[in-house]
């Protein structure tokens, strides 16, 4: 998958021809914001003052330089080096300078970066920095943080933002490259404040970026706060929604150098991620891509949208004349060969009685993976077609959906009818411009982007009347059959509403019933077993499970559901969890037989 921003790594293979190792060094420097017994500083930086674990231990910096270029050497193979000063801030005092001097002299790099502060550049720093350049190229990376007054003041930053824009516009000028540091989620700041700090870091002349959540760290002054009044902190789909938005406002050729931090499990107090870095960075490139944003496509007046795919995906027929998709990611056709068509009309909206309940008053429906929009689509369609015959109330779909590329492909390749009520393909099309589409006065979708298990937690709590769940099957999608996405999906339920789905595997239904929700069956359409109708009440179950279901559920392994705890954990976690608790099961019913037999 094509990274949708410049990564770092992206960047030094082009600029310079290969990947550099960096190298931390740590020069013993301080802080200017911090008093003579450590204590000051920023509220969020701890004592280390981001201080790299593998500088511990050395006596002098020397001895630093020579193990980690030896240590990446012998692990990564590395040829190629960057010197990284970066703990707490480089300073640039005559003794400092002659330090460097030598210090860069006897080791093989191809650049040198000084992490430091606008105050800490005095016109001296700023001379001894061009003159280095001349030799070896120097990037100053700036501590900037945010561009709110308030905010810097607040966490006790030491300067204002003007100082970091005089620091970034001399830099520029004096022929260096910069880097700024930004941290979302500071104390008080919105999402308003968020983006502009983008644009504006977006219209100086710096040459890259990098950016993270606040971190909660053990023994910092915002760690005490925290402790009297709870900070709020961004979990991993809140921080990657914010920070998408982020780079869409950067410079499309300026590299994003991080997306994330790491503190020390022992350090961080707040928050509390469940996906580790690698998991969250390839979830940020995948939804950017599904969503088909970009780097850039908000910088300025935007660049145009990433195409829907080098490829878009080949329509497939089906028995009743509709298409389908076949997915590249999940290995399945979206549809069964029954029709698209024809499981969206007799596996979704006759067993929810849509049409009985629009007889009685309004009906807010959620379509859980809108994929080509089959559900949604004929659900608005028979509503405006019996309509037409006798009064009908409202009907406003909620539409949740990750990947905006098979949408597009669908208002393009979907085949109309005659009988349709509105233009299916227009409907999609204004789904894919504008989130929103309304075929009628009285009939509506909007639709969603993103994790579904993300999307529904920002939905209003007992709003929905139907629910459709039409996610690939448990094997390929896991994701959206566990306990805790069916305990979500039923926080969102009034209370006489109905969940409906296509699957009637065992441990989707088991998870339902632990989930709260009774559970009974809806009629075969093109297979033996017919689907699943959920609901909290249990007068709105007209088929219940069938005695075989119910056995196995409760007295084999086949009824051990699937389990998502954090609301994060890939396909791949979710399976493994089961066939773990599987291996549990077997193993305790094996000790209880050996002790009836002991007995």
């Amino acid at each position: 998958m094509i990274s949708p921003y410049f990564q770092y790594k992206d960047f030094m293979q082009q600029h310079y021809g290969t990947q550099l190792h960096r190298i931390p060094l740590d020069m013993g420097d301080s802080c200017p914001n911090r008093l003579p017994d450590g204590s000051g500083g920023c509220t969020f930086c701890n004592l280390r003052g981001s201080r790299a674990i593998q500088t511990l231990g050395y006596e002098t910096v020397y001895e630093q330089v020579d193990a980690a270029i030896r240590f990446a050497q012998r692990r990564y193979r590395a040829t190629q080096f960057i010197a990284y000063i970066q703990a707490f801030s480089a300073t640039f005092g005559a003794k400092r300078q002659q330090q460097y001097l030598d210090l860069l002299s006897r080791f093989p790099f191809r650049a040198v970066v000084f992490g430091t502060r606008p105050d800490y550049l005095t016109r001296s720093a700023y001379a001894f920095l061009q003159q280095l350049n001349e030799s070896l190229e120097v990037w100053v990376e700036l501590g900037v943080q945010t561009v709110h007054d308030r905010t810097l003041r607040r966490i006790n930053r030491g300067h204002d933002w003007s100082a970091s824009e005089r620091a970034i516009q001399k830099l520029h000028d004096t022929g260096l490259r910069v880097a700024v540091h930004v941290i979302l989620g500071l104390p008080g700041e919105t999402p308003e404040d968020f983006q502009y700090t983008a644009n504006t870091l977006a219209s100086l002349p710096i040459s890259g970026v990098k950016i993270h959540n606040l971190h909660i760290e053990k023994g910092t002054t915002l760690a005490k706060e925290h402790a009297l009044t709870p900070v709020p902190t961004l979990m991993e789909y809140e921080y990657a929604e914010h920070l998408m938005d982020f780079i869409r406002r950067m410079p499309p050729d300026i590299p994003i150098m991080r997306i994330h931090t790491d503190t020390l499990p022992e350090e961080l107090i707040a928050p509390k991620w469940h996906m580790d870095t690698q998991q969250f960075k390839a979830y940020v490139i995948r939804q950017m891509v599904y969503r088909q944003w970009r780097q850039g496509d908000l910088y300025r007046h935007g660049s145009p949208s990433m195409p829907i795919d080098p490829e878009p995906p080949a329509p497939v027929a089906t028995a009743d004349g509709s298409i389908t998709f076949w997915s590249a990611d999940y290995k399945e056709h979206y549809h069964a060969a029954v029709g698209a068509r024809t499981e969206a009309l007799e596996k979704f909206i006759r067993p929810s009685n849509l049409i009985d309940r629009l007889k009685k008053g309004d009906v807010r429906l959620l379509d859980v993976c809108f994929g080509l929009g089959y559900n949604s689509l004929m659900a608005l369609d028979v509503a405006l077609a019996t309509n037409g015959k006798e009064p009908l109330h409202a009907l406003e779909i909620v539409a949740l959906e990750m990947d905006k590329r098979v949408v597009q492909a669908a208002s393009q390749a979907l085949i109309p009818l005659e009988t349709d009520s509105f233009c299916w393909q227009t409907a999609l099309h204004d789904l894919v411009t504008h989130g929103h589409c309304t075929v009628s006065p009285s009939a509506s979708i909007d639709i969603r982007w993103g994790d579904a298990r993300f999307t529904a937690s920002q939905l209003q709590p007992h709003s929905i009347d139907i629910i459709y769940l039409d996610a690939f099957s448990t094997q390929r999608n896991s994701e959206l059959w566990t306990v805790d996405f069916f305990r979500q999906l039923r926080n969102l339920m009034k209370a006489d509403g109905v969940l409906i789905t296509y699957c009637a595997a065992i441990p989707v239904r088991s998870g339902l019933l632990a989930a709260g929700f009774q559970v009974g069956e809806t009629p075969p359409v093109g297979r033996d077993r017919g689907g699943t109708i959920a609901a909290i009440q249990a007068n709105h179950i007209p088929r219940p499970l069938p005695a075989n279901d119910r056995h196995l559920i409760e007295h084999t392994t086949r009824g051990i559901p699937y389990r998502d705890p954090y609301g994060v954990w890939t396909n791949t976690e979710i399976l493994r969890h089961r066939e773990a608790e599987i291996l549990k099961y077997k193993q305790a019913r094996a000790s209880n037989r050996i002790g009836a037999e002991v007995s």
